[in-house]
């Protein structure tokens, strides 16, 4: 079998156990469900009555969408003082934040799977490479 073909069968492999960890086996559902929890646990400690977070869902991806009424104070911060849309973004794993209510183009970013296949893909790729230079350097042929 060709280096050829066995670098794509390697490839596919890793696509295929990505898609289905994230996808048939659910955890990519579960991944953004634990997230939006975290999420959640933000707004409830800022006590602005009637807000909500929640992430994208069709497809997922790590995009909170707050929702509710909030004045800008509350939903922007001033100065060294915080606001929801702020506070939504630090939380781990979160990639970028917007509300629901507010004009302009709305990026819903990457889903969570073509980020997860960038990733595998990357670290294949990587890992190929360690590979490749541990071989030279065992055969001598590396200075």
């Amino acid at each position: 079998m060709s280096a050829a073909v066995k670098f794509v069968i390697g490839l596919a492999a890793s696509i295929l156990l990505a898609w289905l960890y994230l996808g048939p086996l659910g955890h990519g559902q579960s991944y953004i469900g634990a997230l939006e929890a975290r999420a959640a646990k933000v707004v409830a400690a800022a006590e602005i009555p009637g807000v909500e977070v929640r992430l994208a869902r069709d497809p997922p991806a790590r995009t909170a969408i707050l929702s509710g009424p909030a004045d800008p104070f509350q939903r922007n911060g001033e100065g060294r003082l915080k606001g929801l849309t702020q506070l939504v973004d630090e939380v781990d794993g979160v990639a970028r934040v917007h509300w629901a209510d507010e004009p302009g183009p709305h990026e819903r970013g990457l889903p969570l799977l073509v980020e997860s296949l960038i990733l595998v893909v990357l670290a294949y790729l990587l890992g190929l490479f360690v590979g490749w230079v541990a071989a030279v350097r065992k055969r001598g042929d590396f200075s």
